[in-house]
């Protein structure tokens, strides 16, 4: 097995400098999304995992901006991170792809961000390709010069340090607190999830018209799933504001 290389030194630097009040175990995905963004030469990074119905909630990105890109692709359904995911192979898309495969999402991308490009990378087995690193840059032109075997070294630490908190999870005692998969960002999408179930029960749809219904208010509102999400659970939108077509499909 070959030594790291200096990606992962500077990873492991970038990561023991964390600042105290990301210290929290719920924060490692924040954590590891910052420390891959100061390594390599992108504009944002985030964590997301999906799980075995496809649905993804985001362990932690490296700022706010790449949390709303993520959300951005979850609302929208599509994108790099989903489709790393479904391929299970790391995937790069410029803003001409982006545009040429999910227009809306190129629209929403561009308007509200300033990421133009986009790598998506799951990590390695077991945790990939259910955990995915999104990596954004704002210039498309960029994207074809991040050195891959950078890349394949963080990704490689990433997956070091997810799995020795998995396995820490799996040896703590009972009842320890908040794990490493209940970061702000993950608690914001279980809304969603929640959300869902309030769907089911009122509309009578099953789990995935729920969402579907969920998403398409979003989008005709022109706002986050996410949000629209928090404002039905807190009560702030009425559940027959979600409008059903008359044939029962979303």
């Amino acid at each position: 097995m070959t030594a790291p290389g200096p990606a992962a030194d500077r990873f492991a630097r970038e990561l023991e400098q964390a600042p105290p009040e990301l210290q929290a175990p719920e924060l490692l995905g924040v954590r590891l999304a910052r420390a891959c963004a100061a390594t390599l030469p992108v504009d944002g990074a985030g964590l997301g995992i999906h799980d075995m119905g496809g649905l993804r909630t985001p362990l932690g990105a490296s700022d706010p901006v790449a949390a709303q890109a993520e959300r951005l692709q979850f609302t929208q359904g599509v994108g790099p991170c989903i489709r790393a995911h479904d391929d299970g192979v790391a995937i790069a898309f410029d803003e001409g792809e982006i545009a040429r495969n999910w227009p809306d999402l190129h629209a929403a991308l561009t308007t509200t961000t300033p990421f133009r490009a986009v790598l998506s990378v799951p990590l390695l087995p077991p945790l990939g390709p259910l955990v995915v690193l999104d990596l954004y840059v704002q210039d498309p032109e960029a994207l074809p010069a991040i050195d891959r075997n950078e890349v394949l070294d963080v990704v490689v630490a990433v997956s070091r340090e997810l799995s020795v908190a998995a396995r820490g999870t799996a040896d703590a005692e009972p009842d320890p607190g908040r794990g490493w998969w209940e970061g702000p960002d993950a608690m914001r999408r279980a809304r969603v999830w929640q959300a869902m179930g309030m769907v089911n029960v009122a509309h009578g749809l099953d789990s995935e018209d729920a969402l579907a219904l969920l998403k398409a208010h979003a989008f005709a509102q022109e706002r986050m799933v996410d949000d629209v999400a928090a404002d039905l659970v807190t009560g702030l939108l009425p559940l027959d504001a979600l409008r059903v077509p008359a044939d029962g499909q979303s």
